[in-house]
């Protein structure tokens, strides 16, 4: 059963917009809204949730599935930016605080377009000199307003579900450019290969991984064995990788067998002294 939403009797429900608003908060509560659910809370008919997710399908909103609609992430379909950016913080984090020893002071720094990427932005603070370079809308609103980095937007066509700008403008920026070190992450990694769901984010990641000597995968456990719809290339094409503990020694012994520097994250919380 979907996470049920209590629905203020003074300011009920009414009109689609209100319903469809409705329908992304408990998506977003639980990953999934069932139509049933739905029908029974907002006093509608299935048919009616049923055109409210056709709606929000279209729209990239969700992905209706049988029996309701979902906002995690499948083979074919990545999940709402919002939802992906509350899951698994705890490792994100963990991961970051990890990766941020790779960055050097005054480095030239490459940033994609992911949840897990965007926990290095808060650690930047520790370096008195750098450049930043990045498509995601997000870490260029977060760091705008600091004076001490060069920050460098790559344009494009704006991507709602990813906050982000993609396709041939940002590839064709991305080109022209040299970076010292780039952070990515990717939706699965599936023996030692990695996987997207998305055509114009698989190009994007392609260009960043091209214009950088240091090539940094950061991917927590729940992606690990995991594949995507279309194949982003194999693990050794990066110089790091960033794991959280909950990767299976087996797993990371095959990464690392790839020829290229496995740092793990721990989870754990350190005991006080």
């Amino acid at each position: 059963m979907s996470e049920q939403i209590a629905i203020d009797s003074e300011k009920p429900i009414r009109g689609k917009a209100a319903r469809l608003e409705y329908i992304l908060r408990v998506a977003h509560a639980s990953g999934f809204a069932h139509v049933d659910d739905l029908a029974d809370a907002l006093g509608v008919s299935r048919m009616t949730i049923h055109r409210d997710l056709d709606d929000l399908h279209q729209k990239g909103l969700v992905r209706k599935v049988r029996g309701g609609a979902s906002i995690t992430s499948s083979t074919q379909f990545e999940a709402d930016w919002d939802y992906r950016m509350r899951a698994r913080l705890k490792e994100k984090q963990a991961i970051a605080n990890a990766a941020i020893n790779l960055i050097e002071e005054g480095d030239v720094v490459l940033l994609d377009d992911s949840t897990t990427a965007l926990q290095l932005v808060p650690l930047l603070n520790r370096f008195e000199a750098l450049t930043v370079i990045t498509n995601s809308e997000i870490v260029v609103e977060e760091l705008r307003k600091s004076e001490w980095i060069n920050l460098i937007c790559l344009g494009g066509q704006y991507n709602r579900r990813s906050a982000s700008y993609l396709g041939v403008l940002s590839e064709d920026g991305v080109s022209r450019l040299a970076a010292d070190v780039a952070f990515l992450s990717s939706s699965s990694l599936h023996g030692t290969t990695l996987y997207h769901q998305d055509q114009l984010q698989l190009a994007i990641k392609k260009a960043i991984m091209k214009a950088a000597s240091r090539r940094v995968l950061v991917i927590d456990h729940s992606k690990v064995g995991q594949r995507a719809l279309f194949r982003l290339c194999e693990v050794s094409a990066f110089t790091h990788v960033v794991v959280d503990s909950g990767v299976s020694l087996t797993e990371q012994q095959l990464i690392a067998e790839q020829g290229l520097e496995v740092i793990v994250a721990p989870l754990d919380e350190p005991a006080d002294s």
